[in-house]
């Protein structure tokens, strides 16, 4: 009875962790976007109204190589990380690590297709098989859907082996992903080609940045979740794993 309630304070504590993990990840996404939002269009400065100034470059969320990008790309590669970390400790407590495997790499391409653009590199292939208008404007979200089928379909199969609370940070990440990546883009398109680039394509625009950070905090909160922390005897600190495999007991 003891062991029970000590496990499920620890995770209690555990969810609270990752809890505030991601709430000060998504504040600071949040902030990066109301400033790319709101202070690039009412500054009467010149120099933060100018889209070729480096300025605006490095504050404008839809620009290549901003302050978000970065961002980003941080959470998404700490995120492998914390996966790849996880993984370790799942075998060391007698879980399967191979789905924190699948997740450490799908948030590890993430982060480089976040970094390079490599989604955009299907733009021709995506033209070549009839999009480019409407919904479709950005001609890459055709082939860009199988991607994001596969994308799914690893996150299916590890939640299956993951932790309950794993689990659900996981896919409420790769769905918020794919819901601004896929949808949000699509409506973006749309938007752009029907009423051009204005007020309401910058809203879009900023909203899919935005649930792209998020989505990002959530993948890497998965990770936080696993994870267990408590004291040692020792006043040291004991990493674990939230589901690690009871030892049978001798003669048992």
């Amino acid at each position: 009875m003891g062991n029970t309630r000590w496990t499920a304070g620890v995770r209690t504590a555990t969810d609270r962790r990752a809890g505030v993990v991601f709430l000060a990840l998504a504040a600071v996404g949040a902030l990066l976007a109301s400033v790319s939002l709101v202070l690039l269009r009412i500054t009467p400065w010149d120099v933060l109204r100018d889209p070729s100034s480096p300025l605006v470059q490095l504050l404008d969320v839809r620009a290549e190589g901003s302050l978000h990008t970065w961002f980003n790309v941080s959470v998404l590669s700490a995120g492998a990380v914390l996966h790849a970390g996880a993984g370790a400790l799942a075998h060391r407590g007698g879980r399967p690590a191979w789905p924190w495997a699948l997740t450490a790499t799908a948030l590890a391409l993430l982060s480089m297709d976040d970094l390079l653009a490599v989604h955009e590199q299907l733009e021709p292939l995506g033209r070549s098989l009839g999009a480019g208008e409407g919904g479709l404007h950005f001609a890459w979200v055709l082939p860009g859907l199988v991607l994001a089928a596969g994308l799914a379909a690893v996150a299916v199969v590890a939640a299956r082996r993951l932790p309950p609370r794993s689990s659900r940070w996981l896919l409420l990440g790769v769905a918020s992903l794919l819901a601004a990546a896929v949808g949000l883009e699509s409506v973006g398109g749309l938007v752009l080609d029907q009423v051009g680039d204005g007020a309401l394509y910058v809203l879009v625009s900023h909203a899919e940045e935005l649930i792209e950070t998020w989505a990002a905090a959530a993948l890497l909160c998965a990770a936080v979740a696993a994870v267990r922390l408590g004291a040692r005897p020792d006043a040291g600190i004991e990493v674990g794993y939230v589901q690690a495999a009871r030892p049978v007991p001798a003669g048992g």
